[in-house]
């Protein structure tokens, strides 16, 4: 009788995409990377320790970004000129890096971030984040040191790229050297830094801890059936100093809630708008103005309540369970 192989467990194209970027080079580095630089302090902790990941980490929003870096890659190769650099490895201050390409006519330093339309917004607003500023400023220097000055950067550029719509926003700024000294303050600290004292820079729920290499290494010793963050009580178990930092965590909150709204309301006088989107409006801040008017649409739980009631039944429920943590006063001593 011919023995049947097991069948596989069955992996969807998601599965797949993380299976490819998990064999790539990049993906098994072990050492800190300048895109690793400015980002989690725990995590550049771990790298620089050389402790073993836990986790496979990368995700499919990943596997995207990687796949438009290797089709510009490659157009990049059939086109670039003599003198261009594409995917070029450099190194300053001890940490690796691979800078997407270098434009050698016009002196400029390119990287590539694939991102959400939903952060590219903020982007336009707020500017590159700290990581990004120090990552390309740091490929800048480590060019032009190993070069020995021959190579100059005039010039740096971040191509935004919005995964879901396909729309580019293109940054460029000259080369900062502040910047550079930022980002080795911050290497410096992290070194110096035991392990176990370096901050866990992001939540525990969000995706850049949920696609961690060391997830599992960093929550460790959490309080079973509780939020991982309580690790950090069970690190310091300084109860009252926590409560006080939520304490005045709340306090801030409510004091900048007011002014928010104070100031909200006080721009009001100036809104063109009834409904929709306003066009931008200058008030001579640094920023424009726009009004968003949204109309929004509820379920009538009242009416939905009493059309069951004629009928003699009860609404469908959903059980959900929240955690609420207040303050009350101490016993007055007897």
């Amino acid at each position: 009788m011919t023995a049947v192989a097991p069948r596989l467990a069955e992996r969807t194209t998601a599965d797949l995409l993380l299976e490819w970027d998990r064999t790539r080079p990049r993906s098994r580095q072990r050492e800190l990377g300048w895109s690793e630089v400015g980002g989690c302090r725990r995590r550049a902790g771990y790298r620089l320790a050389g402790t073993e990941p836990t986790n496979p980490g990368g995700s499919v929003q990943a596997v995207l970004g990687t796949a438009i870096h290797e089709a510009v890659q490659q157009r990049l190769n059939e086109t670039a000129g003599p003198d261009d650099l594409v995917e070029h490895p450099v190194e300053f201050a001890g940490i690796p890096g691979h800078l997407d390409r270098y434009e050698a006519d016009t002196e400029t330093l390119v990287d590539v971030k694939t991102t959400s339309s939903r952060w590219l917004e903020h982007i336009k607003v707020e500017g590159p984040t700290r990581s990004h500023l120090w990552q390309v400023n740091g490929y800048a220097a480590a060019l032009m040191a190993q070069s020995g000055m021959k190579v100059r950067v005039r010039r740096i550029v971040i191509d935004y790229i919005a995964r879901d719509t396909g729309e580019l926003y293109r940054w460029a700024g000259k080369p900062d050297p502040q910047q550079v000294r930022d980002a080795l303050d911050w290497l410096r600290t992290v070194r110096e830094t035991p392990l176990e004292w370096l901050n866990r820079d992001y939540a525990p729920d969000g995706p850049f801890c949920q696609h961690c290499p060391f997830f599992d290494t960093c929550w460790d010793g959490a309080v079973t059936g509780r939020d991982l963050r309580s690790v950090l009580l069970v690190e310091d178990q300084d109860a009252a100093g926590w409560a006080e930092k939520l304490y005045r965590a709340r306090q801030d909150k409510k004091d900048a809630t007011a002014r928010e709204e104070e100031a909200k309301g006080a721009l009001d006088a100036l809104r063109p708008n009834d409904a929709g989107k306003s066009d931008p409006v200058d008030v001579g801040f640094e920023l424009n103005l726009v009004w968003q008017v949204s109309e929004t649409t509820r379920l009538d739980a009242d009416a939905v309540r009493a059309e069951y009631r004629k009928i003699g039944a009860e609404p469908p429920t959903k059980t959900s369970t929240s955690t609420k943590l207040m303050f009350v006063a101490k016993p007055e001593d007897e």
